[in-house]
C-alpha cells in the first residue's frame, strides 16, 4: 500500500523508496526535477485494495479498537462511495492505522519547515525497499524530539504520533498491538481527561496536571483510569494551537484534554492529534460533566434536548425531555436525566451529514442507548433530528 508515487495528508507525506530524494514547494505538496516528475504523471493514482481493509478491519475488531458495526460501517462506504482511491482516504483518516518501524531523522526542508522520517518495516521485502513514511510540519519537532536514530517506533497514521518501543522490544510485523507496546510503551487510553494544571512548558508542549477524572468507553481501560486518578501525570505532545490554550491556563485552574494513549513507567498520557481537545474547564463534577445518574444507566430510547458541546462525534446533550422509552431498556429511573447533562457518541455513520451541521444550542431529539453500564457515554441509535425553534 506504500508503492504508489506518493499520498498527501493533513500534513503527513507518505513516499515509496523511489521517491525519497525530493524537494519540498510548499507544505503539503512536493516536486522533483522533470524527468521524475514526467514520471510521477505516468504513474497510476495511489489506489487501496478493499482485500487490504477489510483485513485491517478485522485486526481492528480482534484487538478492540472497533466495533463490528463500526468495522461493517467502515467497509460499506469504502466499497460503495466513490472507488479506490477513496479506500486509502478512510484507511488514513477515519481509521486509526497501526505501523512499525525505526525514526531515520529530522531536519528542516530548504522552505525552512521541519521533517521528521521513519522508515517501515516490512519483513517480506529487502530493506533497501522498505517504504518511508515522513511528517510535515513543525508541531512534529518537540513530538519527535525523545527520539534517536534507530529507535523502534509504533506509528499511527490516524493520530499522527510515533512512539517509542521499550528498550529490547521486538517491532513486530504489520499494524496492530505488539507485545513490547504493551509492556514498555504506549498503551491505547482514548479519553477525555479532566484536571487541575500543576506546571507546563509551553516550548516543549508538555504540562502536568492532577487528574480528577477521566471518561472510559470500549477504546480505553479500567485500569489505566483508576491508576491515574487522583494522581499527578504528564501530557506530552501539544502543539499547534494548542500550545496557544494552553499558554492561557494558569495553574490550579481545571482543563480537559483528550489523550490517546499512556506511558506506565512514566506515568505519561500522549495528547490525541485528531478531535483535539484541549481547554478551561469548570471544576469537575459528575453533573457539568455530563455522568450519567446511576438511576438512568442502561437507558434506551430517545432524548430531547439542547446541545452545550459539540465535536469530534459526540455531543454534550442537556436532556429536556424523555421521548420514549425502549425495549431493550434497563435503566430504573429514566426521568432522572431531566435537566442533566448525557454525552452520547457515536455520530460518524448513516448520521454524519447531520451531524455536521449540529451546534451548540441546537434542540434535537436523538435516539440512544447504554450498552455497558460502566461506560459514562450513551451511543446513539437510530433517530437525529433537529427541532425547529
Amino acid at each position: 500500500m506504500f508503492s504508489a508515487a506518493g499520498l498527501v495528508l493533513a500534513g503527513l507525506i507518505i513516499f515509496s523508496p523511489a521517491l525519497l530524494a525530493k524537494e519540498t514547494d510548499k507544505k503539503g505538496s512536493t516536486k522533483s526535477d522533470q524527468e521524475a516528475s514526467a514520471k510521477k504523471k505516468a504513474a497510476p493514482p495511489a489506489t487501496g485494495s478493499l482485500a487490504e481493509l477489510a483485513t485491517q478491519l478485522k485486526a481492528a475488531v480482534a484487538s478492540g479498537e472497533m466495533s463490528k458495526e463500526e468495522a461493517m460501517a467502515e467497509y460499506k462506504q469504502a466499497s460503495g462511495g466513490g472507488g479506490k482511491n477513496k479506500v486509502v482516504q478512510k484507511q488514513t483518516t477515519s481509521f486509526s492505522m497501526n505501523l512499525n518501524g525505526f525514526f531515520i531523522g529530522g531536519k528542516e526542508d530548504d522552505q525552512g519547515e521541519y521533517q521528521a522520517s521513519f522508515i517501515i518495516q516490512a519483513k517480506d521485502k529487502d530493506k533497501r525497499e522498505w517504504p518511508r513514511v515522513t511528517f510535515t510540519g513543525d508541531r512534529f519537532r518537540s513530538q519527535f524530539s525523545n527520539l534517536k536514530k534507530r529507535d523502534a517506533v509504533a506509528i499511527n497514521l490516524g493520530e499522527e504520533t510515533a512512539t517509542k518501543v521499550a528498550a529490547g522490544g521486538k517491532v513486530g510485523k504489520g499494524g496492530g498491538k505488539s507485545a513490547a507496546i504493551r509492556k514498555g510503551g504506549l498503551d491505547s487510553f482514548y479519553s477525555i481527561v479532566i484536571g487541575r494544571l500543576k506546571t507546563k512548558d509551553i516550548e516543549l508542549g508538555e504540562f502536568t496536571m492532577e487528574v480528577d477524572y477521566a471518561t472510559l468507553n470500549r477504546y480505553t481501560s479500567l485500569r489505566i483510569k483508576d491508576e491515574i486518578m487522583s494522581k499527578t501525570v504528564k501530557v506530552t505532545g501539544v502543539s499547534g494551537q494548542f500550545r496557544d490554550n494552553l499558554l492561557l491556563i494558569k495553574p490550579g485552574q481545571t482543563l480537559k484534554v483528550r489523550t490517546s494513549g499512556y506511558f506506565p513507567d512514566s506515568k505519561t498520557l500522549a495528547f490525541a492529534h485528531k478531535f483535539n481537545v484541549l481547554e478551561r474547564a469548570v471544576p469537575f463534577s459528575p453533573d457539568a460533566h455530563g455522568v450519567p445518574p446511576e438511576a438512568f444507566r442502561g437507558f434506551q430510547g430517545s432524548l430531547q434536548g439542547k446541545i452545550v458541546e459539540v465535536g469530534g462525534y459526540e455531543v454534550l446533550l442537556r436532556a429536556e425531555d424523555i421521548v420514549n422509552v425502549g425495549d431493550g431498556n434497563k435503566a430504573t429511573d429514566a426521568n432522572s436525566i431531566r435537566g442533566k447533562l448525557v454525552r452520547i457518541g457515536g455520530f460518524y455513520d448513516d448520521h454524519r451529514d447531520k451531524f455536521s451541521e449540529l451546534q451548540p444550542s441546537d434542540i434535537i431529539r436523538v435516539g440512544v442507548r447504554h450498552a455497558n453500564r460502566a461506560f459514562d457515554m450513551f451511543g446513539v441509535t437510530d433517530v437525529l433530528e433537529i427541532i425547529e425553534q
